[in-house]
């Protein structure tokens, strides 16, 4: 959940675990960007409004159900002047996130990974930079969310206490009923873990780094996902496969931009590093979790 300076989520970890274990939880973290309501600060990119595509570029649409909603637009470049996100981006042009958020049929997303066939219902599209845009107007029945500015803030992500590192750096001792004992998740050093965060914004939006879930670790359920139905959660191929992806995104519910997912939920696309590096971000599979 917290994302922080690397001094002070060191000093926690030296004052309140084992040495072994501060030494194995100050491995897992990960380098990423919040992105924060800008303000008067300087934008790195923008919930809502209307995304700016290539003439040649269509709306995304799913087949069969309707267009999808512009979600996010990032800009590479200030991306990468704000710091390490972890992620090998691209280092110029616009990523633009899009999603059939169900505003056309009255439902939350029917988006999911579970079911291959709504996967063309999440989009990401990486506009190289120098390409000639305009804002494209959104579709009849689907007016654009609110345009919120967002700024980028390099820090230290903290993975959460069911994520493939944790499981793999401390065993499965998180999946029992006595999860408070374990060491990362012990009351006082979960509780010292939040104070450092407080986030006053409330906004979870993030690139890169350590997902914040609602329910579970997301990186587990696009493995799930993948190995099919008949795949038990305890399938000891779950954890390797979880561990071949990594967060490329993640958007919060945001009051400001009118964005509720479900009951205050979040939305997330994840991807593996070598489709990111090749900049295949159709390859990226979205999840969302709520309350």
């Amino acid at each position: 959940m917290t994302h922080a300076p690397a001094e002070a989520l060191h000093d926690l970890a030296h004052r309140l675990l084992s040495p072994d274990d501060a030494a194995r939880w100050i491995g897992m973290l990960a380098p990423g960007l919040r992105l924060a309501h800008a303000g008067d600060g300087a934008a790195a990119g923008r919930l809502g409004g209307l995304p700016e595509l290539p003439a040649d570029t269509p709306w995304p649409v799913w087949e069969g159900n309707g267009p999808l909603s512009h979600i996010a637009s990032l800009d590479c470049a200030a991306l990468a002047a704000a710091g390490d996100a972890g992620l090998a981006l691209p280092v110029s042009g616009t990523l633009l996130f899009f999603l059939f958020d169900g505003r056309l049929d009255g439902d939350d997303p029917l988006v999911h990974p579970e079911d291959p066939e709504s996967r063309p219902g999440a989009r990401v599209v990486h506009v190289p930079a120098g390409t000639t845009t305009r804002p494209r107007p959104a579709p009849a029945g689907l007016p654009p969310y609110p345009e919120v500015p967002l700024t980028a803030q390099a820090g230290l992500t903290v993975p959460a206490s069911d994520a493939p590192s944790v499981r793999a750096a401390f065993g499965e001792a998180v999946d029992s009923r006595d999860w408070r004992r374990h060491p990362v998740n012990a009351k006082p050093f979960f509780d010292a873990l939040r104070a450092l965060d407080p986030d006053p914004s409330g906004s979870g939006h993030r690139l890169g780094g350590h997902a914040v879930p609602v329910q579970g670790a997301v990186e587990r359920e696009i493995a799930h996902a993948l190995l099919g139905s008949g795949a038990s959660w305890q399938d000891p191929r779950l954890n390797d496969e979880a561990a071949t992806w990594v967060l490329l995104a993640q958007i919060d519910t945001d009051c400001a931009a009118d964005m509720m997912w479900g009951d205050v939920g979040t939305l997330y696309w994840l991807i593996r590093p070598a489709d990111l590096a090749d900049g295949r971000f159709e390859e990226a599979l979205f999840t969302w979790q709520c309350c």
